[in-house]
């Protein structure tokens, strides 16, 4: 994998095209799912994957690898794995859109008192099976990992139609996020059907989930965040 990139980085990757296809194969068989000869979990080869992936961006190779990658990095989602493979799973995630926020919460739960976080195995011994793993360098990734959630927008947990009004209500990353979004486009920037034109955002910093809300003309228009308030209050939980 990693010498498939190297030459991908390099302008020869067209050099190896049974390497590739290769590759692809084991994608798609998932043979790597109980880890490799060399590396100990399969969120090594799947983080590898991502730095391919970004070499061969929008070539052929790239359209015909990525989808499968990307279905394969949401099978893992919520899988048993130590601090690294946690980290390295929600960045192969993030790398295709995807918010794990599922693993970065079990992720922050393992994070140690003086910030860091215990050694998870990366590399093995081929011949005898011994797991080599590094604190600093699962520390390095777990950073990583947060700051690429950090960095992706955030999904709609629920939508619906309210009086002309398209209301969405979006979750933050309570263990990401310490304050309340500070521009609307952090959040849900949001528009009245029927108008082109954006509005003035009403914002109600309610504690779980964050809402936008475009802000009415008339008192009504103040009153239906607490109406959305009170018809999903019962979903809210944390």
């Amino acid at each position: 994998m990693n010498v498939l990139t190297l030459f991908y980085a390099n302008g020869r990757g067209h050099e190896l095209p049974k390497t590739f296809e290769w590759v692809k194969e084991v994608l798609i068989n998932r043979g790597y799912t109980d880890g490799t000869r060399y590396y100990a979990t399969p969120e090594c080869f799947l983080f590898f994957m991502t730095r391919l992936l970004e070499r061969i961006k929008d070539t052929e190779a790239d359209h015909s690898l990525r989808p499968i990658f990307r279905q394969r990095v949401q099978e893992r989602i919520g899988s048993e794995g130590d601090a690294l493979a946690l980290a390295m799973r929600v960045i192969a995630c993030a790398s295709v859109g995807i918010r794990d926020e599922m693993d970065l919460r079990t992720l922050l739960s393992l994070q140690q008192e003086d910030g860091g976080w215990e050694s998870g195995w990366m590399y093995k011994y081929g011949s005898s099976g011994i797991n080599i793993g590094n604190r600093g360098l699962t520390t390095a990734f777990a950073i990583n990992a947060i700051e690429a959630l950090d960095h992706l927008p955030k999904t709609p947990l629920y939508g619906l139609r309210l009086f002309g009004y398209r209301i969405s209500i979006v979750s933050p990353d309570s263990s990401l996020v310490g304050q309340p979004p500070q521009s609307p486009g952090e959040g849900i920037l949001q528009q009245r059907w029927g108008s082109s034109a954006s509005r003035p955002s009403l914002r109600k910093d309610t504690h779980w989930p964050w809402i936008d809300l475009v802000q009415g003309s008339s008192l009504f228009g103040l009153l239906i965040p607490y109406v959305v308030m009170v018809l999903f209050g019962s979903f809210w939980y944390i």
